[in-house]
């Protein structure tokens, strides 16, 4: 997805390159979930849970936003949407529309002798006309060119929806070349990985083969030291170089070293 939205140009301007690589170690992530099939096990789901929830416990979260640039929003930077803001930071109530400066009464008592109350009314009287006027003259607009403003608009939906419906088929069309790409280069990373894991354990069971046969050696040079013993002959150990296994030890004779056919009549 961060390979996505970096050719797509969403986070081309960060200074810091993509958002994932302002993390910690992000290069030790080395998750490969197209071969990774043992992670839908329940096991091994129920130790990842585990791991997840002892992170978690002691996860200090952070302003992952704080090093991106303020979103330009023009409509939010209006004088009347300045004052509404500041009237949720002050934590006062809503104002709701005023219908009084709509409504129009006949002066009673003491106010119908009043010219000033008089006025007021009557602008509130002219005031409410110009409103009708204004609804009648559109109801007039709306009948003679409703329709054809109606279809008008619905062209201009149908190629607004047309120009964003390739817009998200492109956007789709890359992910899914993101993706392909991703597997493949996964599925040869895991083709390498399962060669290599196949070789060590061939060297492994080699390993053991080769230590198996070294300590039948070392029983069979056992066995003929004790015959050799056995028979008068002096049995002396030379210092060999060091290794990793043990090296079988040198059988000498004072005199002289046993043939073959003499080993043969021991065993016999």
């Amino acid at each position: 997805m961060c390979d996505l939205l970096w050719q797509c140009g969403y986070l081309g301007g960060m200074e810091n390159g993509l958002l994932f690589m302002e993390n910690e170690q992000y290069n030790l992530v080395d998750a490969l979930p197209y071969i990774d099939t043992q992670l839908g096990s329940t096991e091994v789901a129920q130790q990842v849970k585990a791991l997840i929830d002892e992170e978690m416990g002691h996860f200090e979260p952070r302003d992952y936003l704080s090093s991106l640039p303020a979103p330009e929003l023009p409509f939010l930077a209006g004088e009347t949407m300045s004052k509404e803001f500041a009237r949720l930071d002050a934590g006062q109530p809503f104002q709701g529309i005023d219908m009084g400066r709509y409504k129009v009464d006949t002066p009673e008592g003491a106010d119908a002798q009043d010219s000033d109350v008089w006025k007021k009314q009557a602008e509130s009287l002219q005031l409410q006309l110009e409103y009708s006027r204004l609804r009648l003259t559109n109801l007039e607009l709306l009948d003679r060119w409703g329709n054809k403003a109606w279809i008008a608009h619905s062209v201009l939906v149908r190629g607004t929806e047309r120009i964003l419906g390739n817009e998200a088929n492109g956007l789709r069309a890359t992910r899914e070349e993101v993706n392909k790409k991703r597997k493949l280069d996964q599925i040869s990373c895991g083709n390498e990985l399962r060669k290599l894991n196949n070789e060590l354990e061939q060297y492994a069971q080699d390993n053991a083969q080769i230590g198996g046969a070294l300590w039948s050696l070392e029983a069979e040079v056992d066995r003929l030291r004790r015959t050799a013993q056995e028979r008068g002959l002096q049995v002396a150990t030379e210092e060999a170089a060091p290794t990793h296994m043990a090296v079988p030890e040198a059988v000498t004779r004072t005199e002289a070293v046993p043939e073959a056919a003499d080993l043969k009549k021991v065993k016999k």
